[in-house]
Parts: C-alpha cells; sequence; structure tokens
C-alpha cells in the first residue's frame, strides 16, 4: 500500500507508534513508520523509486511526500538548499509559501508535522490524483493515503457509510469527499488542512477553472504536440522506464512523443493473436520501442480481485486484468507511464453529447447536446454514462430507502458541481463531476494497481498538457479534431494506422469515423459482415475480456457470484435489497438480461466487505 500514513494525538505529550498501521502495508514495499510524541507520519514506497521522499525543515517540521514535483528547482526561487519535492515542502511551509504550490508541477499528497505548535498540515494536489483520507474525534486524527491502511487503527468503526455504497452502486464511483467508511472523510483538491490546537483550518490553493479564450485547432495541435515531448522528457526520471501501449490514441501519442527507445512498451491481451497486440507491436517497431506482451486468460483475474480492492480503497469496481499483469511490468520498470486521462480530458469523453443508434449499437456523435438553460446536478446525474442502468439500479434499492437514495446523490452532485454550473460554460460541469477528485473516477482502479507495483506517471495532468486542455472549449474537445491533428504533427505514420478500438484509420475525420461504425454496425446486423473470431464468449477483440460472458460462463465467476447470492443480507447495510440483487443474479446467470456493470460492482463490494471487515 504506496503512500503516506501517520497520526496527530491530541496530547503532544502523547507517545505514537505507527506500527498498527504499518502493519497493514504488504511487506514488498520499503516502511519506514517512526515513533515519537505528538505526531509522526510514516511512508511506503518502492524501493530505487523517485516518487516519496522525507526532509526536516530548517524550523525542524517533519515532512512526507509521496508522488512527484518535476519542477521543484523553479519553486525554490535559487534556495540550494532544495533539492527534493520534500525539502521544497519543508521550505514553502517555514516560509509561510505553500500557496505556490498551484504552479507546482506534479501528481502528489504531502504531510508535516510541526513538533514545535503541534501542528498537522496535510496537502493534496490540483486535481487530487492521491487520496488522502482523514478520521478525526476528540481533537485525535488518523490519516493514510490507502483507506485499507488506515484501518490498522482499531479505533475505526469499520462500518460502511452508506451514502458512499448508493454513489458506488450508482456510478461506480463517491463524489465530493464521501469515503466508503463512515466519520472518514478524503481531503479535497488542491487543499491545505491544518490541524492544531486550535482545530482545523482548510485552505484552496488552486481552483479549477477553464479558460475558452485560447487557441485555433491548427495553434492548439501544435502547442499539444510540444506540451506531450516536454512532459514525457520530465516524467521519464526513472532508470527504466515502461508504457502501457494499447492499440487506442492516448498511449500511442506518448510514445511518439518519447525520444526513440527510451521506453519499453507494455500490451496486454487476452490471447495472442489479439488484434489490439499485434497493433500495438506494429507501432512499438516505428519507434524503436521494446515491446513484450502480457496474456491475461480471463479466468484468472478472480484470483486478484481481493488485491486489487484492497489497493483501491473499495472505490471502484476492481480492474482486475491490469492487477494481473502490472507485476511483471512491475519487476522490470521503475517508472510506468500511461495515457490515462487524455480521453476525458482532451477528447472529452465524457461530456453531454448526441448519440446514434442502429439496434443495440450506440454510436457517440461528435458534436455537444443542448443543455437546459440552468442545468443542475440532477442533470449531471441523470446523464452518466457509467454504472448500471438507472432502472437496475431501481431494483436493487430498498424501497424505504429509495427516495433518500436518489434525493441524496442529486443534492449532493447539485452541491459539489455547483460552482462549475454556474460558470461561464456549464459544459464543463460535467468534466468537474471526474476532475473535482480524480483519484475517485471510476477508471482510476488501473492507476492505483499501477502505483503498487512501481512509480506512476501520467502525462495528461502535466501543467502544461493540462493548461492546453482548459484553454479548449467543450465543442473543440468533443470533435476531436485537435487530437487528431496533434497525432499527425508527432508522427504522420501512426496516424494512419488504425485505432484498436474501432479497427479504422485514427485519422479518420471524427465524421466519417461515425458513419463508418454505423455502417458496420447495420453490415453486421444483417448479417453481411461478421465479428472476428475468438477463443471463447469470454475473450473480446480489445485488450479486456467480455464481462457479460465471462460473468455467466467462466467457472470461477460464476460459482463466486452463487456463494455471493447466498449471503446477500450481509451485503445490504439495511440500503440494498436482497430480493432485487438476486434477481439481477438469477438474470445474468440465466442469459435472460445482461447486468454486467452491476456484477462488478457487486464483486467489488463483497470483496470489500470480507477484505476491510466491515460491519453492519
Amino acid at each position: 500500500m504506496i503512500g503516506l500514513f501517520g497520526q496527530r494525538a491530541a496530547d503532544p505529550s502523547t507517545p505514537i507508534d505507527l506500527q498498527s498501521l504499518a502493519a497493514m502495508v504488504p511487506s514488498r514495499y520499503n516502511v519506514d513508520a517512526p515513533a515519537g510524541r505528538g505526531g509522526c507520519i510514516g511512508l511506503a514506497a518502492h524501493a530505487g523509486g523517485f516518487a516519496c521522499g522525507r526532509a526536516c525543515s530548517a524550523n525542524d517540521a517533519d515532512i512526507v511526500l509521496t508522488g512527484a514535483i518535476f519542477n521543484v528547482a523553479e519553486l525554490a526561487a535559487g534556495d540550494g538548499r532544495v533539492r527534493t519535492a520534500a525539502d521544497l515542502i519543508g521550505h514553502l511551509y517555514d516560509t509561510d509559501q505553500l500557496a505556490r504550490l498551484a504552479h507546482a508541477n506534479g501528481q502528489f499528497a504531502a504531510a508535516i508535522y510541526d513538533p514545535h505548535r503541534h501542528r498537522l498540515v496535510l496537502i493534496t494536489d490540483r486535481l487530487a490524483t492521491t487520496a488522502i483520507h482523514v478520521w478525526r474525534r476528540n481533537g485525535e486524527t488518523l490519516f493514510a493515503t490507502q483507506l485499507y491502511t488506515l484501518l490498522g487503527d482499531r479505533r475505526i468503526v469499520r462500518r460502511a457509510d452508506p451514502r458512499a455504497v448508493a454513489q458506488l452502486f450508482t456510478m461506480q464511483r463517491t463524489i465530493g469527499e464521501t469515503a466508503p467508511i463512515e466519520g472518514v472523510i478524503a481531503l479535497p483538491a488542491a487543499c491545505i488542512a491544518t490541524i492544531d490546537e486550535g482545530g482545523e483550518a482548510r485552505k484552496t490553493y488552486w481552483k479549477l477553472a477553464w479558460d475558452s479564450r485560447g487557441f485555433d485547432e491548427n495553434e492548439g495541435a501544435a502547442r499539444l504536440a510540444d506540451a506531450l515531448r516536454r512532459a514525457v522528457a520530465r516524467q521519464t526520471i526513472g532508470r527504466k522506464n515502461g508504457l502501457l501501449l494499447s492499440g487506442g490514441v492516448d498511449s500511442r501519442m506518448l510514445l511518439a512523443a518519447a525520444p526513440s527507445g527510451k521506453l519499453t512498451s507494455w500490451t496486454t491481451a487476452s490471447y495472442e493473436a489479439n488484434r489490439e497486440l499485434e497493433l500495438a507491436r506494429r507501432v512499438a517497431r516505428m519507434f524503436g520501442s521494446e515491446h513484450r506482451a502480457l496474456i491475461v486468460d480471463p479466468a484468472d483475474t478472480l484470483a486478484v480481485n481481493d488485491d486489487t480492492v484492497a489497493e483501491s480503497g473499495g472505490l471502484y469496481p476492481a480492474s482486475n486484468p491490469m492487477s494481473a499483469f502490472l507485476p511483471r511490468v512491475g519487476e522490470a520498470c521503475d517508472v510506468i507511464l500511461t495515457g490515462h486521462g487524455l480521453d476525458y480530458t482532451l477528447r472529452g469523453y465524457y461530456l453531454p453529447t448526441r448519440f446514434a443508434k442502429i439496434g443495440d449499437s450506440r454510436t457517440r456523435l461528435p458534436v455537444l447536446r443542448p443543455l437546459p438553460p440552468r442545468p443542475s446536478g440532477k442533470d449531471v446525474f441523470e446523464s452518466l454514462r457509467q454504472g448500471p442502468p438507472r432502472e437496475t439500479v431501481g431494483r436493487i434499492v430498498r424501497p424505504s430507502y429509495a427516495t433518500e437514495w436518489w434525493k441524496g446523490q442529486e443534492d449532493a452532485m447539485d452541491r459539489i458541481l455547483r460552482p462549475w454550473l454556474e460558470s461561464a460554460d456549464s459544459y464543463n460541469a460535467w468534466d468537474a463531476f471526474i476532475l473535482h477528485a480524480v483519484n475517485k473516477h471510476y477508471a482510476f482502479t488501473g492507476m492505483m494497481a499501477t502505483r503498487a507495483v512501481a512509480d506512476l506517471a501520467m502525462p495528461a495532468f502535466d501543467n502544461e498538457v493540462f493548461g492546453i486542455y482548459l484553454a479548449t472549449p467543450p465543442a473543440k474537445r468533443v470533435s476531436g479534431r485537435l487530437v487528431h491533428k496533434a497525432i499527425r504533427r508527432l508522427a504522420p505514420a501512426i496516424a494512419s494506422l488504425p485505432n484498436a478500438n474501432t479497427n479504422f484509420p485514427a485519422n479518420l475525420d471524427p465524421w466519417l469515423e461515425v458513419g463508418a461504425l454505423l455502417l458496420r454496425a447495420a453490415l453486421r446486423r444483417m448479417g453481411i459482415a461478421q465479428r472476428p473470431a475468438l477463443p471463447s464468449r469470454a475473450h473480446s477483440e480489445g485488450s479486456w475480456q467480455n464481462l457479460d460472458s465471462l460473468y455467466r460462463e467462466e467457472e470461477g465467476h460464476r460459482r463466486r457470484l452463487v456463494d455471493i447470492r447466498a449471503r446477500l443480507d450481509a451485503l445490504t447495510f439495511g440500503i440494498l435489497s436482497a430480493d432485487g440483487l438476486a434477481a439481477c443474479i438469477d438474470e445474468h446467470l440465466a442469459g435472460q438480461a445482461s447486468h454486467t456493470k452491476l456484477l462488478r460492482q457487486l464483486l467489488t463490494h463483497d470483496a470489500w466487505v470480507r477484505r476491510f471487515e466491515i460491519v453492519a
């Protein structure tokens, strides 16, 4: 469980022993858990990694940082004593300049304990890419980046927060400060939380805001290509750097932005003859990158489910394939780069768009759909494209809790997203749903699995790259043209290669791609075109498995779901309907309906309850 953890006692003379928290960290990590009085900070890190550090400030404050800041020298303003990111945090604290973290370029979380003032300071980065979970009672404070680590202290009652359970089953994530454990919160983004004798005070040192006065697409594409080159150069500072290379657009851009041979490339698939795997091999060869395949049989992903849920704090539907193959990447790489975030920022993946439908096939159109004159959090909530269908969720809610379930989430969305809903462009509230706390996004489970084996680098959130995103209006993001033009500037040769997600050229005009997708769907519906042959129905054409069939037909997954069905009463916590969940399990296993997203969440929920020892 990589990250930081610690305690501040109510009394500065109280002895502090962090061993109960450190005991929750697997033995493969280097753990530093000092003892002391009043307050202590522990650290779990990879051997030889760069994404961590401890320092002592000039005024004797203890500073621990997990993650990385890539512009330390710039922020240190010539102070030669500042060499590391932890040094920088100490320098800014001593000189009362922590607000300068608004310009910090990196993903990190930090903690400071000042023994002279008996003060604890907790800091999240601009987008909360690393969570800090906090429990406070009677002047005592416990904190940890990993929720599982925090539960090493038995004072924390392992009781589920019903708001979090409702959000997870509806949206496959929590929002705001909500955490799955009652009495525990997750600090918001760009937060400096100070806890001392006066209580707790918070400051927000940076605010998520868009400025769409920017540039035309050609200028933006040129700036993006250059920014990606610089971001990759900043973040490939390990001895051995790897890239999770899919057959899609995002990771391909990063490989094109890197110097030839700088990165090894790693691609997962569920069978050797996979089309996406072969495409990734072609891209890797073009850039002189050593390529390695990671074949994960769909049936083997169940074995890592519990560990994956622990790594991700139970927040997300577990990304088992990532946890199954990433240890092999971590054995060979100090730093792992990923294209995560480029799709839902620069390509506007979660913005509200129009859809076209042929039969059961829905295709996203590269154009925004109209919004109400004054959209609300409820409008965002009702238009989300993640989580089970609303009618399915309605079936698994206990009737007596249904009003609170829906109204509670709508009100929370409205409260959290209100600053962006009332901004100059309300479409940005849809992106703020993800970006107000990136670590809570349901797709971030793969990034937690990556952090579990190596230092994680995400160029999408480099300040320079992210600044281009913030200056791109929503309509231009969903059109996809800026990214297409940037790919052609980075490497024209890869722009014409197929995108594994569609099998059409990556530089195909977005509207032409829509037409091609709809035509192919129609031809398949008429039986003229056929899907590629697969080893089994549990496999898929892309990187991952076909969860619909995997849950229904693979013996291990089917057996697990049958087992869960037999003990649903222990998983409902007074807000879920055991009968509704049982009916959905039965329908899916019998092939009468597809409840893939619900069952994925239920498998995660069950593992969370067992592994975290959650009580009713």
